[in-house]
């Protein structure tokens, strides 16, 4: 089964952690170690700066996808239903 974690969770958790071994540092022992985790956790989050994340409007890729096809155009009220279903069956699944 696919996962998702929205990309802002992701960056929220590895900010959260920055600041907790910043934090540690202040205690002027393992300066290197803690730095280092820092320093790892800023290559993290410039790797996930540098992936594009789009919104996809679900209704305007139905349409495209139905009016090319004569059989599935004639069941377009039905699937629009079906597809939105599951669409927002799938949000749940991940906690939107």
């Amino acid at each position: 089964m696919t996962q998702y974690i929205p990309k802002s969770a992701v960056v929220a958790e590895i900010k959260r952690r920055i600041k907790i071994n910043k934090e540690c540092m202040l205690g002027l022992k393992n300066l290197d170690y803690y730095q280092g985790r820092v320093d790892a956790f800023n290559d993290a989050l410039s790797f996930l700066n540098t992936i594009e994340v789009k919104e996809v409007d679900l209704e305007e890729e139905y349409k495209n996808f139905v009016m090319d096809d004569p059989v599935l155009n004639a069941f377009d009220s039905m699937g629009m239903i079906l597809a939105r279903h599951f669409y927002e069956l799938g949000l749940k699944a991940k906690g939107e």
